[in-house]
Order: structure tokens, then C-alpha cells, then sequence
């Protein structure tokens, strides 16, 4: 379920956006009556996880990294 809000309403409840947030699971940020933007809670994923791996020059991680990758994973 989504909450919808203006963006100046986003502004000034900018402290309380967390327990919206807890409680509705997303907030699309409206203006002029248009989605701005969205917000929503973080969740790390596998994905996160890939894109945050340190990559060499060569593009490619290393056997240590994949390895560090690897458990991560497993763990989840």
C-alpha cells in the first residue's frame, strides 16, 4: 500500500517519514498532482550486495571478493 504526498508536506514531515514509512511500506512524493519521486524502506539483496563489490581496473572482482560475495549470499 502506497501513501501519497505533496512534496511540500514531504519537507515539513520530513522527520516523521521513517514511521510512515514503517507503516505504509512506500511514499511517492507528488507534485503539481505528478509523482516526483519515491521513497521507500532499504532492503539489502543480493543485487546490493553485487553492485556494491570492489571491481579492478580489469572490470572484473577478484577470487577473494567473489569468495566474500559468495558467503554473504549464503547467509541469506
Amino acid at each position: 500500500m502506497s501513501k501519497y504526498i505533496s512534496a511540500k508536506e514531504f519537507r515539513q514531515r520530513f522527520p516523521d517519514i521513517v514511521e510512515d514509512l514503517k507503516r505504509w511500506g512506500e511514499i511517492i512524493v507528488l507534485k503539481r498532482s505528478k509523482p516526483l519521486f519515491k521513497v521507500v524502506q532499504f532492503e539489502e539483496s543480493p543485487t546490493d550486495l553485487l553492485d556494491r563489490a570492489a571491481i579492478e581496473d580489469s572490470g572484473q572482482p577478484d577470487l577473494q571478493e567473489i569468495s566474500r560475495i559468495v558467503h554473504k549470499l549464503r547467509e541469506i
